[in-house]
């Protein structure tokens, strides 16, 4: 799998809560999605998906990462920090907080 989940920040403001996820070859992120699952009474998964990002096309590098900010913003590529990371921004752009500590994570 190119992209890899690294961690899921839970937050009390949707900017500050987001996924994280590093490629470990260089991928088009267009055609994966993270995704929020329901779960039934019984705590099994649903087959009903209340929250589906869908990536758009953007090439990340290899071992770069990705932040997908739960709150609303502009996608940016930001610059490499001092440890040489690029670090690409993208924004679901909901107005709630969407991870709990029940969250589901599927990659493609």
């Amino acid at each position: 799998m190119s992209l890899t989940l690294h961690s899921v920040t839970n937050a009390s403001t949707p900017a500050a809560e987001g996924v994280w996820l590093r490629a470990s070859t260089a991928v088009n992120a267009k055609g994966y999605a993270v995704i929020d699952r329901t779960f039934n009474g019984d705590g099994t998964p649903s087959n009903e998906f209340r929250h589906i990002y869908l990536f758009p096309d953007v090439v990340i590098g290899k071992d770069e990462w990705i932040r997908l900010v739960t709150g609303t913003g502009t996608y940016q590529k930001a610059k490499p920090d001092k440890n040489g990371q690029v670090v690409h921004l993208f924004y679901w752009g909901s107005g709630t907080c969407v991870w709990n500590d029940k969250g589901v994570i599927q990659l493609p």
